[in-house]
């Protein structure tokens, strides 16, 4: 992601870098939301990042769209259904296989994104490592004795994001499709501020619904309906929309 940053930064059309991926064989200053850090060890997952210059009504719904293009390519790649954890992790068998990040920039008069997504693919995660007991990888899922090519994953990856940018430019609407795999949904949930300070009003009530901006629809518990766009959310599972670990498509 930085280095589509500097990209942007030293382009004289940025219009011109629209569509490119860069792609890092491993990882060692990874960051997401909240400014967390992880590595990824030499050929173990994907890792991209990808330049978007799109319409600025569009660009609101770019996690959306990266975080379901993960989850369709783990749909097509194993038996397992994906889910989504709002906003844009995505969760298999109750543990996450995907994380995406968006930043956004404006240079002059231009707008573009840069939209990052990290997919487990070959890591196998050790039940011993807390940090490693509730992630899970396509080769996990797959059960696959062999590393699994990259570049066949990627390619699957990247087809989806074509087929969903291209579906969002044409006005289409792309959310329901995100909101059938929100996981979150039917649950009681708390939403803290979407700050590392922490500043910011923590959010506690039953997340109803996702709107057309991909905001989370949370209902508290004095009635008022509230659009969360951004923050850390903690789940209790309602009986609405109970939770196997063991489903399957």
């Amino acid at each position: 992601m930085d280095m589509a940053r500097e990209m942007l930064n030293e382009a004289t059309d940025i219009q011109e870098l629209h569509g490119i991926a860069i792609i890092a064989d491993e990882q060692t200053k990874g960051r997401g939301r909240f400014e967390r850090t992880w590595n990824s060890k030499p050929g173990e997952d994907i890792l991209v990042s990808a330049i978007l210059c799109p319409r600025l009504s569009i660009s609101g719904q770019l996690t959306v769209m990266a975080s379901l293009a993960a989850g369709s390519t783990v749909d097509a790649l194993t038996s397992y259904r994906s889910d989504i954890k709002w906003p844009n992790d995505v969760i298999v068998a109750g543990k996450k296989i995907c994380g995406v990040i968006a930043e956004s920039l404006t240079i002059g008069d231009a707008f573009a994104c840069i939209v990052g997504i990290g997919l487990n693919v070959n890591l196998l995660a050790d039940p011993d490592d807390p940090k490693d007991y509730d992630a899970t990888s396509i080769r996990e899922l797959s059960g696959a004795d062999v590393i699994i090519d990259r570049s066949e994953v990627l390619a699957t990856l990247l087809e989806h994001i074509n087929e969903l940018y291209d579906a969002l430019d044409r006005g289409e609407a792309i959310i329901p499709e995100w909101r059938a795999k929100v996981i979150t949904l039917g649950s009681r949930v708390e939403v803290a501020p979407a700050f590392q300070s922490g500043a910011g009003e923590m959010i506690k009530g039953f997340a109803e619904d996702v709107d057309d901006f991909g905001r989370l629809l949370v209902r508290e518990d004095d009635g008022v309906l509230r659009a969360v766009s951004a923050g850390e959310v903690t789940t209790q599972m309602s009986g609405r929309r109970k939770f196997d670990s063991k489903q399957c498509r």
